[in-house]
């Protein structure tokens, strides 16, 4: 199993994420992965590049919807040259109401167009790697070469960086396993792989006549370390408490049959706001993360023997302070380093 770490940067100052980048590397962390919310994945990454020397660089997950495909593939190829090659971009449609109030578009569609964005991708690396490339037209997404282009093209180190597709429902899954090159989930558990991650992304790859043994199967999983087991388990009821309550983790809520405690959570969020999290049930924290003292943690992640990459999620989410989630992050490192 690839172990890797997510860095936690929503509240740290941007001046500490290459030195956040380099703890991990010299831990042995095969993977580092940020994320999107205000801040640009990308150019976290192109700071992250500069002090690593072995861990792949990962966006977990960078938002489609809101950038043009070919905008996308000019960032990761930034990452992917200055990493030497160790880009891999995560890549999910984007939270529906941000796409609105935000950016001026919509999730109409998100299948078709999450789709026709992977082929405008792959489509701009090739073109500016210099080869042939025939055109594509979608309904969403076009690209073409022009016929004359003065300022010539770029130098990069892969022709194709590899593309993981977020998803947890059969749509997302199917078509990650036709067109991606691996997968990036959260709130994993055996029983959510085994009956709807696997089956799902296998017969995508197979209607595509590809081979799904050999796509990069990855989950961010909560991970709350402390010495002191109490102060952990306050963290991670914070943390499950805020991803559990989002509707999209209905489909593993419902597998594992805990969704009458989600339902009850999103009733007290109603009256009590955040605080509310803060009295998430402990049968969802140990289900949905790994919590507890670093020698509980180091065992609880052999749990996690089946998924083939297992990055190791810092608490980041409001009312998380920036000091409090790099004491999350530190606790990781030190728990896990090799």
């Amino acid at each position: 199993m690839k172990l890797g770490i997510t860095m936690p940067s929503r509240t740290a100052p941007l001046s500490r994420i290459p030195d956040y980048a380099r703890m991990a590397d010299e831990a042995g962390f095969e993977s580092i992965w940020t994320y999107e919310l205000y801040r640009n994945p990308f150019s976290m990454l192109c700071t992250s590049a500069l002090t690593t020397s072995n861990a792949e660089l990962c966006t977990g997950l960078a938002t489609a919807f809101n950038r043009s495909p070919f905008e996308a593939a000019n960032a990761a190829a930034d990452v992917d040259e200055l990493s030497g090659g160790r880009m891999k971009l995560g890549l999910g449609t984007g939270v529906p109401e941000f796409l609105q109030a935000f950016h001026s578009t919509d999730f109409q569609r998100p299948i078709k167009r999450l789709s026709e964005y992977v082929e405008a991708l792959r489509r701009s690396w090739a073109y500016l790697a210099g080869e042939e490339v025939e055109p594509f037209n979608g309904t969403y997404y076009q690209f073409t070469a022009p016929p004359i282009n003065p300022w010539g093209l770029r130098d990069g180190v892969r022709s194709d960086i590899p593309i993981l597709i977020a998803g947890m429902r059969p749509q997302l899954l199917k078509l990650c396993g036709a067109k991606a090159d691996g997968w990036i989930g959260y709130l994993w558990t055996p029983k959510f792989f085994e009956q709807v991650v696997l089956p799902n992304i296998t017969e995508g790859a197979r209607s595509a006549g590809r081979d799904p043994d050999a796509l990069d199967l990855a989950c961010e999983i909560i991970c709350c370390v402390h010495p002191d087991r109490d102060v952990a388990l306050a963290r991670a009821k914070k943390h499950v408490g805020f991803y559990i309550a989002h509707p999209v983790s209905d489909v593993v809520a419902e597998i594992e049959g805990v969704q009458d405690l989600v339902n009850g959570l999103r009733a007290s969020m109603m009256q009590k706001g955040l605080a509310a999290f803060e009295e998430t049930p402990e049968e969802l924290v140990e289900l949905f993360s790994i919590t507890g003292t670093p020698e509980e943690c180091r065992q609880k992640v052999d749990n996690y023997k089946a998924l083939p990459h297992l990055a190791l999620h810092t608490s980041y989410v409001p009312p998380f302070t920036a000091e409090e989630s790099e004491d999350c992050y530190l606790q990781i490192i030190d728990a896990f380093k090799r």
